[in-house]
């Protein structure tokens, strides 16, 4: 084989070969989450099987969906970690209840 088509296939392979954790990554994007339908039970597993950053935006994502109803406009780290210790423990509580229910009632102040 000539020495510019044997490159031009090693870098062709290599190419596949690099692209291939990428291509698989992008097909495991996240599924969207209703958190209207989505019990404590459904919760409490799901964020116990999620990633550190993956649990991150969800538990994000509740902060910011209770401040929009409350209309706090801060992000405050600190309690953003108290809600989310609480909330898991009030999950765990009521199993059966909606999260969104559970997480109006813990708060976010």
């Amino acid at each position: 084989m000539p020495c510019l088509l044997r490159t031009f296939v090693c870098t062709a392979v290599l190419a596949l070969a690099l692209a291939g954790p990428a291509l698989a990554k992008k097909q495991q994007q996240p599924q969207n989450i209703d958190f209207g339908a989505v019990t404590c039970k459904e919760f409490v597993m799901e964020i116990a099987d999620a990633d550190e950053d993956s649990a991150g935006i969800i538990l994000m994502w509740l902060d910011g969906y209770l401040s929009g109803v409350s209309g706090d406009t801060k992000l405050n780290w600190k309690t953003l970690e108290t809600f989310s210790g609480a909330l898991m423990e009030a999950c765990a509580k009521k199993p059966g209840q909606k999260v969104l229910d559970v997480a109006r009632e813990v708060g976010i102040n």
